[in-house]
């Protein structure tokens, strides 16, 4: 089983953040601003880095994977605020694509950009674990794994779906980001 290593930048909110929903689950370390440790996982996702297809056939033991959960302008800033050696970068391969609805207002993300959490999704699978259970908090989650399906098998990656695939454990309405926040409590 891998862990999951995520910088959350400051401008995420908890409503449209795909990351936060899981900080519930003890295989994610959500980290936020002003942490002092180096990054402890061996692979950071990262659109510049190796390709995950060729990462899968290198010796590389993967048991945690990094990834910055931020817009894309602010990828390179935070990456040079982050303390330590980086950890190698890998990035996903070609031929997938996202089910989130973006709309930058000057059209400035990058053609293959993913939601955080389907990164996530994509680099666990390429790395030998099919864990539908990362995709459980995530709205999309469904329309992701059908739009990638014929993707994941060209890469000889089996898909196996259960549905319902989205299936989260608290409904998202204010009073759970209010709770995911640390601005009240289940009794509030």
């Amino acid at each position: 089983m891998f862990s999951y290593e995520i910088f959350v930048d400051h401008g995420e909110t908890p409503n449209r953040c795909t990351i936060l929903p899981l900080a519930y689950r003890p295989d994610f370390t959500i980290l936020r601003k002003n942490f002092v440790n180096p990054l402890q996982s061996e692979v950071l996702l990262h659109p510049d880095g190796l390709s995950l297809h060729e990462l899968h056939r290198s010796l590389i033991q993967v048991r945690s994977i990094a990834a910055i959960d931020c817009v894309w302008r602010r990828l390179d800033p935070l990456l040079k605020s982050l303390p330590g050696p980086e950890p190698v970068k890998a990035r996903i391969p070609e031929g997938f694509v996202t089910a989130y609805p973006r709309i930058a207002r000057n059209n400035a993300d990058p053609e293959g950009g993913f939601a955080t959490i389907e990164a996530l999704f994509i680099a666990a699978a390429f790395l030998g674990e099919w864990d539908l259970s990362l995709l459980r908090e995530y709205y999309f989650a469904e329309g992701f794994l059908n739009r990638n399906e014929e993707a994941f098998r060209s890469y000889g990656i089996d898909t196996r779906i259960e549905s319902p695939v989205y299936r989260p454990l608290l409904a998202r309405n204010s009073q759970t980001r209010r709770i995911s926040r640390g601005r009240g409590s289940a009794r509030d």
